[in-house]
This record gives C-alpha cells, structure tokens and sequence, in this order.
C-alpha cells in the first residue's frame, strides 16, 4: 500500500498493545503481538510495492522503528481459493518484513487465503478482492496532472461503473507537502500557511492534511451527470496547493471494517495476530495544484 496509509497504520500498531489494569497489577502492561499489514491489488502482482508487512507489535512508549520491527524469518503463504494454487511469497532483504511474489497474479472478485507461521504461531486471514472498477476521466494514472482549484471538481469528474451495488468505495486524499511547505488554497483571511504541525494534521497525519471518504456504489449516481455514478466532489478534499495523491479504490469487507471499527487493527481480518488483510481495486492519481 502507498506509503501514507501504511504510516498512519504503526500508528495504530503501538496504541492497540496496551492492556494495562489497574485492578491486576501483575498483569503484563502490553502484550507482545505478531502484526499484519497488507493489501492485494486486483489485476496486479504482488509485487515488491504491494507486499506483505509482518512485525511485532510495541508497548505504546516505545518509538516504533519499521526496520526493527519487521519479522525476517516467517513463513508467508497465499491461495487462490478458487483454483487452488499456492505461493510461498518471498522475503524482501532490503525491506525487512515485507513479502511478496511478483509472479502471483491477484484476479479480481477471487478470495484468497493467507497463512504466516512464526515462532511456532499460525495466522490466518482472507480476502475477497472486488470487482473491477472501470473508470473513465481526463486525469492520468501514469504521470503527474496539473490542475488548478478551479477545475479540481466539476471539470475533472471521474465516472465510474463496477458490477455490485453495494460495493464501498473509498476516495482517499493525502497531502504530500510538509507543513512549513504547505499554502491553504483557501486561506483562512490573511493567513496562507499551517500555523504549527497541530493545525495541519492533527499531529498525526489527520486532517486537514489526510482525508477519506467511503460510500456506496449505488449512492454515487447523480442528477448532474445524467444520473451516471461518477465522482466530481473530491475537489473539497483537497485543502492544500502542491503535490496531493489521490486514490479511487473499491475495498473488501476487512478494510471498510477497518474505517469504522473503534479497534481497527482487531477487526482487519487477522486470526491469531492483528493487523489488516485487504484487498482494493483502483488507481492511484498523482495531482499537483498549482495557482492560476
């Protein structure tokens, strides 16, 4: 997954271990859990970019270092539920923790099971990738676009079309800009720039700097595109001029569980560890706002 969505979740990796009572005071303060933390791309290989990160969980005092915690010496592997075929995912040395097989090829609307051995413990997942979401719009996956806040929305709509009704969609925006970087594109009176990190991202890649929205295939049809789904009302997700990635995915059950759940890395699908196994079908758009 990009590297944003993966930051934002070893956040959630140091929080969840704490398991602290006052009441027992011989009870471990945190318990020491195996973590998981991938995602499976319709229509594209696991590859390196998309692999599978495994790591140890941290009490929530102690920095969390993705080079430290990663787990070089587990046992990863993926099926396809559906012909049965097999993969033992390899590791990846320069990435500690991180497993992949850029020879495994992920069908849309297919399940698949995952099962890591470590240490002597078994976890378990699956997911049903989605559908495919066909897209039709003026912006390009493959290179920089260039707009300016004028022509973000209405302009630059995406249309979309996908084979289930009920199918979540997730509209993720995040702001690639550092905050003493970052210019409002409506600034609040005189004032253009973030006064402090608090005030750009809550001080832990919130918003206004990161912002997502999920909703409904069916609820995306509007009355002013010729009642066609499509996506035009992105343009209030982006607050900041500069470099912004947007992603326009259809998720699987885990990762919408995983938006909405008080716990989010208890209900991603692991069993035996927690963490998050998903999958998405989408694209990924690099945009870069620039005064008119």
């Amino acid at each position: 997954m990009r590297a944003h969505l993966t930051y934002i979740f070893f956040i959630f990796l140091s929080i969840i271990v704490v398991s602290g009572c006052d009441t027992n005071p011989t009870r471990p303060k945190s318990q020491r859990k195996v973590a998981v933390y991938g995602f499976l791309w319709g229509d594209e290989y696991v590859t390196k970019k998309h692999g599978i990160y495994i790591s140890y969980t941290k009490p929530i005092l102690e920095k969390y270092d993705i080079n430290k915690a990663g787990i070089p010496n587990a046992t990863v592997t993926l099926t396809d539920s559906s012909s049965g075929t097999t993969t033992q995912l390899k590791h990846n040395p320069d990435r500690p923790g991180f497993y992949y097989d850029d020879q495994f090829y992920i069908k849309p609307n297919t399940t698949y099971l995952l099962q890591i051995n470590v240490d002597g413990k078994v976890l378990t997942a699956s997911t049903h990738v989605p559908p495919v979401l066909e897209m039709q719009t003026e912006l390009r996956s493959d290179t920089v676009n260039v707009i300016t806040r004028t022509n973000i929305g209405y302009k630059k709509p995406i249309w979309i079309n996908t084979s289930r009704d009920d199918q979540i969609i997730l509209v993720d925006m995040y702001c690639n800009e550092s905050w003493e970087n970052a210019e409002y594109i409506y600034p609040f009176g005189n004032q253009k720039h973030p006064r402090n990190r608090e005030e750009y991202d809550q001080g832990q890649n919130g918003e206004p700097r990161y912002i997502h929205a999920l909703v409904a295939y069916r609820d995306m049809f509007s009355s002013e595109f010729g009642n066609l789904p499509v996506i035009y009302w992105y343009h209030s997700m982006i607050v900041f001029y500069g470099s912004n990635t947007m992603q326009v995915l259809a998720i699987d059950e885990n990762y919408h569980r995983y938006f909405y759940t008080e716990h989010p890395p208890l209900e991603g699908g692991i069993h035996g560890g927690v963490g998050l196994f998903g999958s998405v079908y989408g694209k990924v758009f690099e945009l870069h706002v620039v005064k008119e």
